[in-house]
């Protein structure tokens, strides 16, 4: 078995629990540890869950929510959301730990809202006791399945069997924090009459507390506000006669317990989670507390030794060998129970669950990559960043001409394929050797040109570009066969670790271009393996040839239609350029990118439309294909409609007021585009490549045409091209539909 755990904490609970569970053969490893920084080793997690789960792991279990702080309260909540996705998307089991119900100190924006999400999420809750359970009920996040394991003892010394000292000394030891009740303690000793002796110690990280208590200690107390080192605890709970806990609040404590295992009699308020502790109980108020300290420091001396008989009983009533025993076996339990996978927890129909989970994935790819690019801009000078983008471009179109069609293919055949694991092999294979001529090729071209000085191609970007371009292809072509296979939660989950790890590396690389390209091309390369690593385990092994010769013309006959496809979007942006100039090409350009985010949810629906299109009826596909669509995009293009210059302002007061009537034009042209991913869906899925091919043809040849005419009478008037264009294709492509599908070729007789 491998354990997960975050985050590691000095408590020596973990260290104590995690010994005796590595001597029953767990193994035990540590999360949010790969760098010196908290926040991007908080960022990593993902990327180390999706690591860990390649190689076993299945079980995370978290002990405090302290771990995933962030700058933003609110950005930090939102991570954490995200990070237990994550879990539960890699088919892992997650444990909580409730040590406390809420954390002492605000980690969220909305601790509750959090912990109500955490226990929603947790596969089991760990109880240190059954009272726990009720505080969680009153919050509103009841654990479906929990455990109560007792916290066990610490390591203490034999009592040293002293007699009580005088004057008597109380003792209160631990993290100083204001729920942990320190004031009221020093107020109550205060009133405590007769020769008595109170010390306070432990780390006080409040300097406004820390300043309160000095300021309230009278000339019997003794303040050691700094962390006490763990060889001086035995002396310091030897000295002690008394251990006072004056807790405002309290789920579990690690203080009790430790007083408790070194045999000191101990004084909590009367709390329903420490109900359990032999000790000395008071109702909570300062006045209680004073007469609970008067009366300890009045009795005898046996009636302390009796109490620290109870204390040690108590604390080795079960040693942590049990307890671990006891851990493990509902480990074992919890890892025996069918787990359903949570993207089948979506509606059951499988085009709205595969279309519903490409948005996502669409989306996070989407923020994230922002994200990157954002951060790119700050860190590095526009030129870095224009090299980079340029490769990117340079990938993107070689990648996607190298892939001569084989995505399609795993999209349409994987499925049914005799030997789908052989068929994909062959297919990434394919792609990734005419992706690495065509790089090659294109850098001896580029090196023939004037301008080639500006993106300079030394050995080491050579053979970067050309993993890059690998990479891509044959990425692209692993996520159409997860596609395929109704993985895509597994695909949202590896593209989502690729994208952090990309930021990650951002983060920590050094200077320059190639650096950039190297921070890049290391999240398209991660994600390339951890999709062929989700993919291959779910295709069956077979022998025999891959039957990939008998479905290459089908990729060929597609792929042409595929790169027609993409013209206009990669070109278009170059005629404003040519024809206006730089300024209206950047208005046209921002205007372009947010309206090119309304795309994604017909594109995620054409792709799941294409893979069912054998799994179900026509009708019925086509209806609920339009139905989600159109559903998602018309609130999307109304909010695009009346919040264009606020979009546009975060660029900028010129884009602003430039670029809201571009904008508009293909917001609107959104609705006509949708139509047209959905034709090409049905055209492929229906092995209409020729159709499909002259379809994607029109479109570009429309779209080019129409963008040259308007674009000289300004910006606005290039969208209104795009957009008339796209409503021209939409004609077209109903027409070619409505003559009828014909017999597939590998069909006819």
């Amino acid at each position: 078995m491998r354990l997960l755990v975050f985050p590691r904490d000095a408590n020596p609970y973990q260290e104590l629990l995690h010994g005796e569970l590595r001597g029953q053969g767990v193994r035990v490893s540590h999360l949010g540890e790969l760098t010196p920084s908290h926040t991007l080793n908080v960022l990593l997690l993902p990327v180390e869950l999706a690591w860990h789960r390649l190689r076993g792991a299945r079980l995370v279990h978290l002990h405090w929510t302290w771990g995933f702080r962030l700058a933003s309260p609110a950005l930090a909540r939102w991570w954490f959301t995200a990070v237990l996705a994550a879990v539960a998307l890699l088919g892992q089991r997650l444990v909580w730990t409730a040590h406390n119900v809420l954390p002492h100190g605000p980690v969220f924006d909305d601790d509750v809202a959090a912990r109500r999400f955490l226990v929603r999420r947790c596969d089991l809750v760990i109880l240190h006791d059954p009272a726990t359970r009720d505080a969680l009920r009153e919050i509103g996040a009841p654990p479906r399945h929990d455990a109560v394991i007792p916290h066990g003892p610490y390591p203490a010394p034999p009592p040293s069997g002293r007699p009580p000292g005088d004057p008597r000394t109380f003792l209160f030891f631990g993290r100083i924090e204001p729920y942990k009740g320190v004031e009221e303690l020093l107020a109550a000793f205060a009133r405590v009459p007769g020769k008595a002796r109170l010390v306070v110690a432990g780390d006080c990280p409040d300097p406004g507390l820390a300043a309160r208590l000095r300021a309230a200690a009278d000339e019997r107390t003794e303040l050691r506000l700094g962390r006490v080192p763990e060889a001086e605890i035995p002396a310091l709970m030897a000295e002690a006669d008394v251990v006072v806990l004056p807790f405002r609040s309290i789920t579990t404590s690690g203080s009790a317990l430790l007083a408790l295992s070194h045999g000191r009699p101990l004084v909590v308020p009367d709390h329903d989670t420490l109900a359990e502790l032999p000790a000395v109980r008071y109702d909570g108020t300062v006045e209680a507390l004073t007469e609970a300290l008067t009366a300890l420091n009045e009795v005898d001396a046996s009636v302390l030794k009796a109490g620290e008989r109870a204390s040690l009983a108590y604390a080795h009533r079960v040693g942590w060998p049990e307890l671990a025993r006891t851990t493990r076996a509902e480990f074992d339990a919890l890892l025996a129970r069918p787990k359903r996978p949570v993207w089948r927890t979506f509606p059951r129909d499988a085009l709205l669950r595969g279309s519903t989970l490409l948005l996502a994935n669409t989306a996070v790819l989407a923020v994230l990559g922002f994200a990157f690019w954002t951060l790119a801009a700050r860190r590095y000078p526009p030129a870095d960043v224009g090299r980079l983008a340029a490769v990117v471009a340079a990938v993107n179109l070689l990648a996607t001409v190298a892939a001569l069609g084989l995505p399609n293919t795993l999209l349409r055949h994987l499925a049914s394929a005799p030997r789908p694991r052989l068929l994909t092999a062959a297919a990434v294979g394919a792609v990734g050797s005419a992706g690495a001529a065509l790089a090659a090729l294109a850098f001896v071209a580029w090196s023939a040109l004037p301008f080639s000085k500006d993106l300079d191609p030394a050995p080491g970007t050579v053979a970067l570009v050309v993993a890059l371009v690998v990479a891509t292809a044959a990425g692209s072509t692993f996520d159409a066969g997860l596609i395929a296979v109704r993985a895509t939660g597994p695909l949202l989950a590896k593209n989502t670790a690729g994208s952090v790890l990309k930021l990650a590396v951002l983060l920590a690389a050094p200077a320059g271009a190639a650096a950039l390209v190297a921070s890049y091309g290391s999240g398209i390369a991660a994600a390339c393996l951890l999709g062929g690593l989700a993919l291959l385990p779910r295709l069956a092994r077979g022998g025999g040839p891959a039957g990939l010769r008998d479905r290459l013309g089908f990729s060929l006959r597609s792929h042409l239609g595929t790169v027609l496809g993409i013209l206009p979007s990669t070109v278009v942006p170059l005629q404003i350029l040519a024809i206006l100039g730089a300024g209206p090409a950047a208005w046209f350009a921002v205007a372009f990118q947010i309206a090119a985010f309304l795309t994604f949810i017909p594109a995620a629906a054409g792709q799941v439309l294409f893979a069912e299109s054998r799994r179900a009826s026509r009708r019925r596909n086509i209806t609920l294909a339009l139905l989600w669509t159109y559903g998602l995009l018309l609130p999307a293009v109304s909010l695009t409609l009346l919040a264009a210059p606020r979009l546009l302002a975060v660029f900028g007061p010129g884009y602003a007021a430039e670029a809201a009537g571009p904008l508009r034009l293909l917001a609107l042209s959104a609705l006509v585009g949708a139509g047209n991913y959905l034709v090409d869906a049905l055209l492929i899925a229906d092995d209409r490549t020729a159709a499909f091919t002259f379809a994607n043809g029109a479109n570009a040849v429309l779209v080019l045409a129409a963008t040259a005419l308007c674009a000289p009478h300004g910006v606005t008037a290039a969208a209104g091209g795009w957009a008339l264009a796209q409503a021209a294709s939409l004609l077209i492509g109903m027409g070619l539909l409505a003559r009828g599908r014909q017999p597939s070729r590998e069909t006819r007789t």
